[in-house]
């Protein structure tokens, strides 16, 4: 395990990602920066026109404010800004070419500190907090009952970034996903797959999710936090 300075915990990560079958691409697109402590997970829309480019800037756009270490405060400020900046950039395109349509992506941000973490969002992809045993949903999906987003990145000229802080517990474990893993699996399912640990957990969250019928494109990233010494 990495041993960040500046009285960090120590943090682990693993991903998984997969197209789904209607895709010609897959839409989703990740973050695992274990050095900045930041993590992230972008859904590009569908039925929008290129929604793995919208969901791929918005990640570029988040590593880029985050290639110096920084405190916590300054990294939750550089992580809303990098948002920001993204539903800009995305919008001003569809305002310049309006024939092509929109081109939008959801985010779910994991900023891990000393003592808490935040969360930073906007759609509904979903971070998940796992604590002895029991499994609580941090974000809240910006979505009508049908599922339609009601707030995406790039859907207008400002986004609403929607902010948690939540603290810390030595052994936490949070899951960043996008919607199409609970598509194929309970979250009581996801609560077995979490507490039997193990190897390779993001891998085989994935495959679980697709044995259960899930067809949407399916990202997600594991952060598992520990307190030092």
């Amino acid at each position: 395990m990495i041993q960040p300075p500046d009285g960090q915990p120590v943090v682990e990560a693993e991903a998984a990602t997969r197209r789904g079958y209607s895709h010609a691409y897959n839409e989703d697109a990740y973050l695992v920066s274990v050095d900045a402590h930041v993590f992230a997970v972008a859904d590009g829309m569908g039925g929008h026109r290129d929604g793995h480019r919208a969901s791929n800037l918005v990640v570029s756009a988040l590593a880029k404010k985050l290639e110096r270490p920084a405190a916590f405060e300054d990294r939750i400020l550089a992580s809303q800004i990098a948002i920001e900046e993204a539903n800009a950039a995305l919008h001003s395109e569809a305002v310049a070419n309006p024939a092509l349509g929109i081109s939008g992506s959801t985010v779910v941000a994991l900023v891990v500190g000393e003592g808490y973490a935040c969360c930073l969002w906007v759609g509904d992809s979903r971070l998940y907090l796992m604590r002895s045993g029991r499994l609580y949903l941090i974000s809240e999906d910006h979505a009508a009952v049908s599922g339609a987003l009601t707030r995406a990145v790039g859907s207008a000229g400002k986004v609403a970034v929607e902010r948690r802080l939540v603290e810390l517990s030595d052994g936490d474990v949070f899951l960043l996903c996008s919607d199409g893993l609970l598509k194929g699996m309970t979250e009581e399912t996801l609560i077995d797959i979490l507490a039997g640990g193990g190897e390779n957990v993001a891998d085989r969250l994935l495959a679980k999710s697709v044995a259960g019928g899930s067809t949407d494109d399916i990202t997600l990233v594991l952060v598992w936090v520990y307190s030092r010494g």
